[in-house]
């Protein structure tokens, strides 16, 4: 059905905006906590602003929504997978997962 179609779509915008949002509000939260970031030890990140105790807070609150937003996300998609593998019997499964042998 369209709405599936739709809920789909954005599910998968969602998941991938909260990939990009997710590392900038940690960047964001370090950066308000005053400490240095070195990306993966390697490269020394700017600060987003200086240490700001109101900010770091907020940054805080932020990348741990976002993160159990993510959470829920990750598993209401697997969950939609294996309704569609188990109940439905169609494709969507086995084209997400190329190594899950197709049902038909």
């Amino acid at each position: 059905p369209r709405w599936q179609d739709r809920l789909a779509s954005l599910t998968h915008g969602a998941l991938y905006g909260l990939l990009v949002a997710i590392p900038l509000s940690g960047w964001w939260f370090n950066s308000a906590s005053g400490f240095p970031l070195r990306w993966f030890g390697l490269v020394a990140l700017p600060k987003l602003g200086g240490f700001n105790p109101q900010l770091k807070d907020l940054a805080r609150e932020t990348h741990a929504t976002l993160f159990y937003l993510l959470a829920t996300l990750v598993v209401i998609h697997a969950a939609a997978g294996l309704w569609h593998h188990y109940r439905l019997r169609d494709r969507t499964l086995s084209r997400m997962l190329p190594l899950i042998k197709d049902p038909h």
